[in-house]
């Protein structure tokens, strides 16, 4: 109750110890978070483009037009 009578309140400050480590733990925290937002953008992408990029590849002759060969017996 002294607060209340004007006894003033010793507040101490934080220990700077316990600022930095929680400082190094909310960057950590984002920094997962961030790597997961991008791991899961990739695997979307990877999803999307992935089998346009095995069919359209620059490498195959007459990418657009398909496959021309047969496998079996003709």
């Amino acid at each position: 109750m002294s607060g209340l009578f004007g006894g003033g309140s010793k507040v101490s400050k934080p220990d700077p110890e316990l600022v930095a480590a929680q400082k190094r733990q909310e960057q950590q925290v984002e920094a997962e978070a961030r790597d997961k937002r991008m791991k899961l953008a990739a695997q979307r992408r990877a999803r999307y483009v992935g089998g346009q990029r095995m069919l359209l590849s620059k490498t195959r002759e007459d990418a657009e037009q398909g496959i021309t060969e047969t496998l079996g017996p003709v």
